[in-house]
């Protein structure tokens, strides 16, 4: 994978996530402490984040650093469950999964 690339998946996906949890870039450059302008370009796919910046990001969005890698897909509601299925209690997970199951199911018949 090229370093563009990369660059434009963690922006995405730090976006997303973003939008997700309800914050502007000037918010989560508070929560970082670090430049608003610098959230643009990451956002932007032009610039990357030092790994102690990467770290408070994560934080700041209560993820895995790896969530920010993880490539949107051209479906936002999946990413949008999939972003909040992590927050999801192991019980509540199963929950939701034997439901998706049991409707797959009643479409096949």
């Amino acid at each position: 994978m090229k370093e563009e690339d990369l660059k434009k998946i963690f922006g995405k996906r730090v976006r997303l996530i973003r939008k997700e949890r309800n914050l502007t870039q000037e918010q989560l450059s508070e929560m970082t402490d670090m430049d608003p302008q610098h959230f643009c370009k990451l956002e932007n796919g032009t610039h990357f984040p030092s790994p102690k910046n990467l770290v408070k990001i994560a934080n700041a969005l209560n993820v895995d650093i790896f969530d920010l890698f993880t490539p949107t897909s051209k479906n936002k509601t999946l990413d949008k469950i999939f972003i909040q299925a992590k927050a999801l209690t192991d019980e509540e997970l199963e929950f939701v999964l034997n439901t998706i199951y049991s409707l797959l199911k009643l479409r096949k018949t």
